[in-house]
């Protein structure tokens, strides 16, 4: 059975701040969130260096590309948003997490986390499947079975709830916790354009049209991330794979209970397609869903690449004993 063994959680809360993206806790202590500590691993990308020379091979400035890849970046992020919400309300609503943690009060942006699971679990019901399939409007049949199967086996579902290590100064969201008394499973959410790749690499362009196409001809390379994960490919996956085991350890650490699964679920958003099968850019620079899109799932079974987080839990507290040093106490 779940406990929480750490008392600094009945007075320590998670804060999140949208502004800024920021996380701290009732204490005062800044964290660091899953997502930025996991993207130090990857190489850093010379924005200057592909600014030139992809805006010469487009044959615009670097100012107007610089303008096109802001518009890519609020367009994705909107779209994420929004089907990310669409899922985390209908899990909320067809398990009574809404109603659940209602009595619980929290001021000044104070989270909801897994440490406050044992507190309110006997107040979320087991997810209602059908009202999950009305809420999403049977948009991802793929979800619905995936659902059925962890309900079917005991399973509480959470979705956006927060986590922490104050020992590390770490702390993050989880799209989708599912919870037993003797075990958890962790899910994401990923909407990118591209799709999941765990192979480091492109595709290649065909720069005889304007603008560039992708077409369906992958170049592999080898590059890795950074110590000390560089047994991994520099790519999506193996990020999006750290920070679901990321949150795994986190949650056997604050709930004493193992892991039992990790999955990543893949919505592709429907995008016009070119003549390689490839999202096509159009002239304004950007991608565009269809007019009448029809998205589609693809689910992930991912691994738990343990060792591969207790190294980088390993150099972070180092770095926040650093913090310590200098100032003379943490908490």
């Amino acid at each position: 059975m779940a406990t929480v063994k750490d008392a600094r959680y009945k007075d320590i809360k998670l804060i999140f701040k949208e502004e800024g993206h920021k996380y701290t806790d009732t204490l005062g202590n800044e964290y660091k969130s899953a997502t930025t500590l996991l993207h130090s691993y990857a190489p850093e990308f010379d924005r200057g260096y592909w600014l030139r020379k992809k805006a010469q091979e487009l044959h615009i400035s670097e100012k107007e590309l610089e303008k096109q890849w802001g518009k890519i970046t609020e367009e994705a992020c909107s779209r994420g948003t929004e089907t990310h919400e669409g899922l985390e309300e209908g899990i909320k609503t067809s398990s009574l997490f809404k109603d659940a943690v209602k009595y619980m009060t929290r001021a000044n942006g104070e989270m909801i986390t897994i440490a406050d699971i044992p507190d309110i679990n006997q107040r979320v019901h087991e997810m209602s499947l059908q009202d999950f399939i009305d809420s999403t409007e049977n948009k991802y049949p793929k979800f619905n079975k995936l659902f059925e199967y962890y309900i079917e086996r005991g399973y509480k579902i959470y979705s956006e709830i927060g986590a922490f290590l104050p020992d590390y100064l770490i702390s993050g969201t989880i799209d989708v916790f599912l919870y037993r008394e003797d075990r958890f499973v962790i899910g994401d959410w990923k909407t990118n354009r591209g799709g999941l790749k765990f192979e480091n690499g492109y595709y290649r362009k065909d720069k005889s049209t304007r603008p560039a196409q992708e077409t369906d001809v992958w170049v592999r390379k080898n590059e890795k991330l950074l110590p000390p994960v560089n047994n991994l490919p520099n790519c999506n996956g193996s990020i999006y794979n750290l920070q679901l085991s990321l949150y795994a350890i986190m949650a056997e650490m604050i709930l004493g209970i193992p892991c039992a699964g990790l999955w990543l679920g893949h919505i592709d958003s429907d995008f016009e397609l070119n003549q390689w099968g490839r999202p096509k850019r159009f002239p304004d620079g950007l991608y565009h869903v269809k007019k009448d899109p029809h998205p589609t799932e693809t689910i992930y079974k991912m691994d738990y690449l343990k060792n591969e987080i207790i190294r980088i839990l390993k150099d972070r507290y180092a770095e926040v004993s650093a913090i310590i040093n200098r100032s003379g106490s943490l908490f």
